[in-house]
């Protein structure tokens, strides 16, 4: 395959994908990761993709989460990106279907399954200010509903008012991110107020979702904000602990392995 056709075949495959990672395209296309790189690196200087940690990227009608007031948000800060879309990628083709009611939490891997959603007929409730304005291109195809409150620095809405707009509407599926997971304290956070919010959310959800890139197994944070029964499926990496996961396994936790 010459040059060209490569390149063609990169930006149809990250038209289709949105993200895809250096391994997968060197499988696809049977060449070296050095050709692969090469090749981004080009079509990164055209303007055609973004290059990120480990692969690349679709910009066409991305938001620039490079510039004020998203720094916070900025993809190319965050060192588990990949791991992170990868993982909101799956939940979103695999744990979604037509027609669902879903909460997404504002953690950055939820937030993550945003540009995934392709499903018709889905009403979303957020309390991320990241997951709605990643929604905006889609508004004719969703109905977003976005709680409100006190905004925090990780572009997260939480207070009294967010716990009443949760409290009020019933979900098939919630989407939730934690800072830590271990076996003994299950999933915990640094933020003490986000406790009763996520407790609202949980409470008025058939099925509880928990997205975790592997860098969260084995950290204890400062507060639990769930414990491991109140979780229905947990979404992670390949890079996991092997020894954690077949602990929680041995304790019939779901657990889905996801390859960048």
């Amino acid at each position: 395959m010459i040059r060209e056709q490569r390149h063609n075949r990169i930006l149809e495959l990250i038209s289709q994908e949105k993200l895809v990672s250096i391994h997968e395209l060197a499988g696809r296309l049977d060449v070296s990761y050095m050709t692969i790189s090469r090749d981004l690196e080009e079509l990164e200087a055209k303007g055609s993709l973004r290059r990120i940690r480990g692969g690349a990227m679709l910009i066409k009608n991305e938001v620039d989460l490079a510039s004020p007031p998203f720094l916070l948000f900025n993809p190319q800060l965050d060192p588990h990106h990949l791991q992170k879309a990868a993982i909101g990628r799956y939940a979103a083709r695999h744990l979604v279907q037509d027609g669902d009611y879903i909460t997404l939490e504002a953690g950055s891997t939820a937030s993550s399954m945003m540009q995934f959603l392709h499903q018709s007929n889905l009403t979303i409730l957020t309390n991320g200010l990241l997951a709605s304005i990643l929604a905006a291109p889609n508004v004719h195809n969703l109905t977003l509903m976005c709680s409100g409150g006190i905004l925090i620095d990780t572009g997260a809405f939480i207070g009294p008012q967010a716990e009443d707009f949760f409290s009020k509407f019933r979900v098939k599926k919630a989407f939730f991110g934690a800072r830590g997971l271990t076996e003994k304290d299950g999933f915990t956070d640094p933020t003490p107020l986000y406790t009763r919010l996520k407790n609202a959310m949980r409470q008025n959800t058939e099925n509880a979702i928990m997205l975790l890139d592997s860098s969260k197994f084995g950290i204890r944070s400062l507060v639990q904000v769930m414990t491991l029964n109140e979780v229905d499926i947990i979404v992670t990496d390949a890079g996991a602990p092997p020894d954690i996961v077949t602990a929680l396994k041995g304790r019939g936790i779901d657990i889905r392995i996801v390859d960048e």
